[in-house]
């Protein structure tokens, strides 16, 4: 089974941070930072090293809401079986977001109203409730699964 986490950083404006994805042959899309989680390594560890990653040295806090999109049995044709864990993070920094993370890929701050269409994945759905939830004060803290 394949373990994937995504991360979800907020600036303290209520806009995400999404990368362009690098698929060769493929126009760019807009997707959430992520990265696979190593064998022995815990979820909420492994989203910390792909924060990290991101956004360097720039002081983050971590939300209390974890967005979890179990694996499936059966898994459907030409799939991987896959466990993928979402972490919300905010800047701690006030005012606005930088252009530009460190992350190896080109960033783009989105408001609530793109968010269903720019990080829309078949795979990972929900993210916008998720997300929405979280800044509204709605879900509460813990874990949340996501999709059906």
């Amino acid at each position: 089974m394949r373990r994937v986490v995504f991360v979800a950083l907020l600036s303290r404006d209520g806009r995400l941070a999404l990368v362009a994805d690098d698929l060769p042959g493929a126009p760019p899309r807009w997707v959430l930072p992520s990265g696979s989680v190593r064998a022995t390594e815990p979820y909420r560890e492994a989203a910390v090293r792909v924060l990290h990653d991101a956004v360097g040295a720039m002081p983050v806090r971590g939300g209390a809401v974890e967005g979890c999109c179990w694996a499936q049995v059966p898994v459907p044709v030409g799939r991987n079986r896959r466990e993928a864990h979402v972490f919300v993070f905010r800047l701690a920094a006030a005012g606005a977001p930088p252009e530009h993370l460190p992350w190896k890929r080109a960033t783009h701050w989105a408001g609530p109203e793109q968010w269903q269409e720019l990080c829309t994945r078949r795979d990972l759905p929900d993210v916008d409730v998720l997300l929405t939830g979280y800044l509204e004060g709605w879900i509460p803290d813990g874990r949340i699964t996501l999709g059906p």
